[in-house]
């Protein structure tokens, strides 16, 4: 098979890697071009074949996660929406919270939840808490 052959395939994989970005296509096209180095140095097919093959699977099997990772990065963390941000926010009590059985009002991030208390110690209206779980349609405080 020719060189030029080999380009037109990794051509396409690259066109396949930009439109999905999975990590996997870009290997076969840099598989694709050892292959069209191997047949300019001369190589068969079945060499050329060969060496798209192992530079191609070695490609995914060494540099895959490595590059996933840099590209998604490992550090950083989960985007958290909706009533789950809450969590870790202070919130200051509008309304008494007694316990779990008598839940209160606690305003946070410009709204007013009601609320639960996490330890079951009363709260009074001013005082600072601490969100540390929802329960239900519920936030569970604690003190700050």
């Amino acid at each position: 098979m020719s060189g030029w052959v080999w380009l037109i395939i990794a051509a396409v994989f690259v066109v396949v890697e930009i439109t999905n970005l999975a990590l996997f296509a870009l290997f076969l096209a840099v598989g694709a071009l050892a292959a069209a180095l191997g047949a300019v140095a001369g190589g068969n097919i079945v060499a050329q074949a060969l060496v798209f093959a192992v530079t191609s699977v070695g490609g995914v099997v060494v540099a895959r996660r490595p590059l996933l990772r840099a590209v998604h990065g490992s550090r950083t963390p989960p985007l958290r929406s909706g009533v789950s941000a809450l969590i870790g926010q202070r919130a200051t009590v509008v309304r008494a919270v007694h316990g779990a059985d008598h839940p209160g009002t606690v305003h946070v991030r410009g709204e007013d939840w009601p609320a639960i208390s996490f330890d079951d110690v009363a709260y009074q209206p001013g005082q600072v808490v601490q969100v540390v779980d929802i329960d239900r349609t519920r936030l569970v405080v604690t003190i700050a």
